[in-house]
């Protein structure tokens, strides 16, 4: 799924409210939500807890990056409903280590990434294959999550959005001819 809106017209809220509502339908549900700089997942993850703390339930959402301390990382692995992190983060500390996150690959449902952009060169490159591989990990634990994808600025969002996160060409998404008449429950 894509969002296309201009900045600050809501795209979160588009994402975040039927994930948690997915959440709490069953808690063992996971997300992992990939921004493309710490400062954004850290504003996103204060958002979100403002948002979990108005509902007032038992969802768990955290940052996971550089900064984050030793225990928090363990309890993160082992509790997290909602894991926010970069890129460069999955590729260096998640995907690697991915036994000690059988929790989150195993029930990840929802994989958000947000400010979908064209990145040209070698981190282009490396960002395609973080997700390829990423991909590669959640089929090997038995997961095949929703990517959900949103974007203010990119002018050819579905196919490049397809082209990112598709498993390989044979199971590329169809192109949809009809719009939907409901907005589809996640």
């Amino acid at each position: 799924m894509v969002l296309v809106t201009p900045t600050a017209s809501g795209k979160t809220l588009c994402y975040n409210l039927p994930i948690l509502q997915g959440i709490l339908k069953d808690e063992s549900r996971r997300a992992l939500y990939l921004f493309p700089t710490k400062a954004l997942a850290q504003d996103q993850k204060n958002e979100m807890k403002e948002l979990i703390d108005e509902m007032g339930v038992p969802i768990r959402s955290y940052t996971y990056d550089g900064d984050t301390s030793g225990q928090i990382r363990q309890k993160i692995r082992q509790a997290g409903h909602i894991v926010m992190t970069n890129p460069d983060m999955l590729h260096a500390s998640i995907l690697p280590h991915h036994t000690k996150w059988v929790s989150l690959f195993e029930n990840l449902r929802y994989i958000v990434i947000d400010e979908l952009h064209t990145y040209r060169g070698v981190f282009g490159s490396h960002v395609a294959n973080v997700i390829r591989r990423l991909r590669r990990i959640c089929r090997y634990y038995g997961s095949d999550p929703l990517f959900i994808c949103t974007s203010a600025t990119i002018a050819n969002p579905r196919e490049h959005a397809e082209a990112l996160t598709a498993k390989d060409d044979a199971d590329r998404p169809q192109r949809c001819t009809e719009r939907p008449q409901t907005f589809p429950v996640l």
